[in-house]
């Protein structure tokens, strides 16, 4: 008897169990070694607050839990949800803007009782998407009502967070929206001139700008000008890079940290303190994980087989690598202190669980043809 209608017969059994189910074992595997490091450099920035790393900790299991879920939905399911996504969180911006949770330091904040967020976390996520649904609904190139929609909710969505004020994400929210517009292919010559009209209103902007957005602005123009001041935070978090070294040292040994003299250790600064403790070689490791990250994210880009998934996941990756650079930027004085926390390290429940959320859709939009 001959074997063929069996080894057919296998085959199709081999290609039915191929699985939609998304899988990136490495990508996965660097963001769980990231987040259990981030939680062990937690402890020590917060000088040793086990509560602390202990919400922390809930918080990523909640956005590991939302990430999973997420890959595991097909985009065709969820694709035309994402305006809808897009307009809960506008409206959530509005309404901090005229009832902001009490308690916080700034009206950023919308207080559930059991937790707190920060809605411009959540825009900064469902921007991205919706704009690139937006502008890759039809077959074929967006025109200029898509381009000028598109741009006046990214603009809203910006300004809407800068009046609360946060300087540090308005800039975000701005570039990831603005991200799958030029991947989408917005004209260069209109993105010169948007460059130049910039320039031109800059002294307006500035006008607008809240004292402190200009404090910081000064500070890092000249840091010693108020280095018990103004110029305190970076010129502490400088100390704490440089005296690293090459092997740091050593975990719970940090000087600047342990002893308080680097302010916002457990957010802001906590790359500081990984830079003391773990030295050149723990930071060099620390950046090798982000980049097979954001690597295997630009491959499930290149990879894609559809218009959206390309610019989606293509978005989403870029905007990872922006809060990476800005954060260590800001840190180091390249860039002004503009409060962009450190990602999947920073204590901050909303950032954690958002940016675990990106991972899901990242993952959703892989194909996997073969096991």
């Amino acid at each position: 008897m001959s074997r063929r209608p069996l080894d057919y017969q296998l085959n199709s059994a081999l290609n039915r169990s191929k699985t939609k189910i998304i899988t990136d074992p490495i990508l996965i595997t660097s963001v769980f070694v990231i987040l259990v490091f981030g939680l062990i450099c937690l402890y020590s920035a917060s000088g040793q607050d086990v509560s602390m790393v202990t919400k922390q900790g809930i918080y990523i299991a909640l956005g590991i839990f939302l990430m999973l879920l997420i890959s595991l939905i097909k985009e065709r399911y969820y694709r035309p949800f994402l305006i809808n996504l897009f307009w809960i969180g506008l409206l959530l911006l509005i309404w901090v803007l005229f009832f902001p949770a009490q308690g916080y330091n700034t009206d950023r904040w919308i207080d559930l009782g059991f937790f707190g967020f920060q809605p411009s976390e959540l825009v900064r996520l469902t921007l991205p998407l919706a704009v690139a649904y937006h502008l890759t609904r039809r077959d074929r190139k967006p025109d200029m009502l898509d381009w000028a929609t598109v741009l006046f909710f990214i603009l809203l969505s910006t300004f809407l967070v800068f009046k609360q004020p946060d300087l540090g994400t308005s800039i975000i929210v701005f570039m990831a929206g603005f991200l799958p517009v030029f991947l989408a292919g917005f004209p260069l010559s209109i993105i010169i001139a948007g460059i130049f009209s910039l320039g031109a209103l800059s002294p307006l902007i500035w006008y607008n700008l809240s004292d402190y957005m200009k404090g910081r602005i000064f500070t890092f123009i000249d840091p010693n000008s108020d280095p018990l001041g103004a110029g305190w935070n970076i010129a502490q978090s400088k100390t704490a890079i440089g005296s690293g070294g090459i092997f740091g040292k050593g975990y719970l040994n940090g000087t600047q940290s342990q002893l308080d003299f680097l302010p916002e250790s457990h957010s802001d600064f906590i790359f500081s303190v990984i830079a003391e403790e773990f030295g050149l070689v723990g930071v060099s490791l620390l950046f090798l994980l982000y980049a097979i990250i954001i690597y295997r994210i630009f491959k499930i880009s290149f990879n894609a087989n559809t218009q959206f998934s390309r610019v989606c996941s293509a978005s989403l990756g870029f905007i990872f690598l922006i809060y990476l650079v800005i954060n260590v930027c800001m840190v180091s004085g390249i860039f002004p202190v503009v409060g962009v926390p450190l990602p999947l390290i920073s204590q901050g429940g909303t950032s954690i669980v958002v940016h675990l959320m990106a991972f899901g859709f990242v993952l959703s939009l892989k194909r996997v043809e073969t096991w």
